[in-house]
């Protein structure tokens, strides 16, 4: 899944997490690569964490990127605008 200079980032449609290698990406139930969510929230067609809030998820996500080296007040904001416009988020 090389990213070609005329492609745009390809981003987890549930936690946005940037999908920069096809081993990143989930599966289907038959063990296919889904394009639109990472392996840490899809596998075998299903959400790993079905019930998790978008709350919920912003606090998962804000962590992992503390771990990163952001402060936690930007990772907040920047989750706060992009996950509700995400396919997961964006549906109901």
């Amino acid at each position: 899944m090389e990213q070609g200079q005329n492609q745009e980032q390809v981003f987890c449609q549930s936690c946005s997490m940037p999908i920069q290698d096809a081993a990143l990406l989930g599966t289907e139930q038959d063990g296919s690569k889904n394009s639109e969510y990472c392996m840490y929230c899809y596998e075998a067609g299903e959400f790993k964490q079905p019930d998790i809030s978008l709350q919920e998820m912003t606090d998962l996500c804000t962590g992992f990127m503390v771990q990163e080296g952001m402060p936690e007040e930007t990772a907040r904001q920047m989750l706060a605008e992009q996950l509700p416009r995400l396919k997961r988020w964006n549906a109901s």
